[in-house]
C-alpha cells in the first residue's frame, strides 16, 4: 500500500471514529431524546423542564463549538465553569481533527481516483481498523465497565480534579453519567454503521470524482 493509500486510510479511520460523535452531540432533537431517556426532563422525578434543559444545552454547545460565552446567570458554579473551559479545549481539538480528517480524506481520495487507483482499498481498510478498535473497546467495557473507563478517561485527559463534581451541581443534574454512556454508545453505533456501509460492495461506475 502506497503512501497516499496509507494517508487516506489513516484520515478515514479518524473520521469514522470522530464524525459520528461530532454530528450526534450537535443534533438538538437527539439531545432532547437523550435528556428524556436519562431522566433529566422526564420520568418520575425530572430535574428540569424540557425548554430550560434545551436552552442550557444549546448555550453549552455554542460555548463548546464557537466559544460563545455562557449566560452570566449564576447557573454554573466557579468550579463548573473552570471544568467546562477544559472541556471546551477538548471539543475544539476534536472538531479541528475531524475537519482536518475530512479535508485530507476528500483531497487524497480525489487524487487516488484521478490516478485510477482503487479508493475502496483505503475505505475498507479504515472500516476494518475501526471495527477492530470498537471490538477491543467492547471487550474492555464488558470487563472493566463503563464507570471505570469513564473515570480513567477523565484522569488521563484532565490535568485537575474539577471534573469530580457533587451530584447537586448543575452540570451533573443536567448531564448525569447515563447521559454520557448513552452518547458514547450512540457514537459507537454510528461508527459501526458507517464502517459496515464502507465494507459493502460498491458498484463501479464511470462518473468522475
Amino acid at each position: 500500500m502506497g503512501f497516499l493509500l496509507l494517508l487516506a486510510t489513516a484520515a478515514l479511520t479518524v473520521l469514522l471514529l470522530l464524525a459520528p460523535f461530532t454530528l450526534a452531540v450537535n443534533l438538538l432533537p437527539l439531545q432532547r431524546l437523550v435528556l428524556h431517556a436519562v431522566g433529566t426532563t422526564k420520568g418520575s422525578n425530572p430535574r428540569f423542564v424540557t425548554p430550560e434543559a434545551m436552552r442550557r444545552v444549546s448555550d453549552l454547545l455554542l460555548y463548546l463549538s464557537f466559544r460563545r460565552p455562557l449566560p452570566n446567570d449564576g447557573f454554573y458554579s466557579a468550579v463548573e465553569l473552570v471544568h467546562m473551559a477544559d472541556v471546551q479545549s477538548i471539543f475544539q481539538v476534536v472538531y479541528a481533527v475531524t475537519a482536518a480528517a475530512f479535508l485530507v480524506s476528500l483531497i487524497v481520495l480525489r487524487v487516488l481516483y484521478r490516478r485510477r487507483q482503487d479508493v475502496r482499498r483505503a475505505s475498507r481498510a479504515a472500516a476494518r481498523i475501526v471495527l477492530t478498535l470498537i471490538a477491543i473497546l467492547g471487550v474492555l467495557l464488558a470487563t472493566a465497565g463503563f464507570d471505570n473507563i469513564f473515570i480513567m478517561f477523565h484522569e488521563l485527559v484532565f490535568a485537575n480534579d474539577f471534573w469530580l463534581l457533587p451530584e447537586t451541581s448543575s452540570l451533573i443534574r443536567l448531564f448525569p453519567e447515563q447521559y454520557f454512556m448513552t452518547y458514547f454508545l450512540l457514537a459507537l453505533c454510528g461508527s459501526v454503521l458507517a464502517s459496515v456501509c464502507l465494507l459493502l460492495p460498491w458498484r463501479r461506475h464511470s462518473a468522475r470524482f
